[in-house]
C-alpha cells in the first residue's frame, strides 16, 4: 500500500480499511439519526441521479436543504411512492471533523470517532507525502445518485461503510481531455465531458 501511495496512485483496499474497522457493523441510519439528534445536516436535493453540488442557472438542477438526519432517512426511504416530493433523490453531507467548522462533532459520535485508525491514517499520508487530514466528511445516500467528474483540491481517502460506491478515476494527464470549465467559472473544478454519456458530436 506505502509504495503505491508513495508513487501517487489510486489503492483500493478490499476486505476492510483500517481507517474505520471500528466502527463498521455500528454506524446505521438508525444509530446516526439517533447520535445526530434533530441538529441540521446538508442535503443534497436533486430530480435526477446527478448530483452536481453546484446548483443555479447554467449549472444543474436540484439544491441544498437543511434538515435533521432522521429527516432525510425518512425522505430517502419514501423515495418512489408518487408524490411530488418523494420523486427527489437525495444525498447527505456532514463534517464529522472538520477544523473551524459552524458546528462540532455530536457528543454522541466523539468516543467512537477517537477509535478510528488515526495511527494508520496519519502513516498512509506520509507515505503519499500528503497534506495533514483537513477534514473527516460522512456522506449518506440511499443507493440512487452520481456525481460529475471533477477534481478535489485534497487528496481524499474514501472509506466505505456499506453498500457500494462506483469510483471512475483517470490519470492527472487527461484532464484536459475530459474538456474542464475555465478557470474562475463556479463549476472549475468540474469537467464539461460526461465520461459515462460522452456526446461525441460536441466533445
Amino acid at each position: 500500500v506505502t509504495g503505491h501511495l508513495a508513487r501517487g496512485e489510486p489503492v483500493v483496499l478490499v476486505g476492510g480499511c483500517p481507517l474505520i474497522a471500528a466502527v463498521v457493523g455500528r454506524w446505521s441510519f438508525d444509530s446516526l439519526s439517533a447520535a445526530f439528534g434533530e441538529r441540521d445536516c446538508s442535503v443534497h436535493v436533486s430530480r435526477t441521479e446527478n448530483f452536481a453540488r453546484l446548483y443555479g442557472h447554467g449549472l444543474g438542477l436540484g439544491g441544498v436543504r437543511q434538515m435533521p438526519f432522521r429527516s432525510f432517512v425518512e425522505a430517502a426511504s419514501q423515495r418512489g411512492t408518487g408524490s411530488h416530493e418523494t420523486d427527489l433523490n437525495y444525498y447527505l453531507q456532514v463534517p464529522l471533523v472538520s477544523p473551524g467548522a459552524a458546528q462540532s462533532t455530536p457528543v454522541a459520535l466523539e468516543a467512537e470517532l477517537r477509535d478510528l485508525g488515526w495511527a494508520w491514517l496519519h502513516s498512509a499520508c506520509e507515505a503519499a507525502a500528503s497534506q495533514p487530514l483537513q477534514a473527516l466528511q460522512l456522506w449518506a445516500g440511499h443507493g440512487v445518485g452520481m456525481t460529475p467528474c471533477h477534481f478535489d483540491a485534497m487528496d481524499n481517502f474514501l472509506a466505505q461503510l456499506e453498500g457500494r460506491k462506483s469510483v471512475l478515476v483517470y490519470p492527472p494527464h487527461c484532464s484536459f481531455d475530459l474538456y474542464p470549465y475555465p478557470t474562475g467559472h463556479p463549476a472549475d473544478n468540474f469537467a464539461m465531458a460526461d465520461p459515462e454519456r460522452p456526446d461525441l458530436g460536441r466533445w
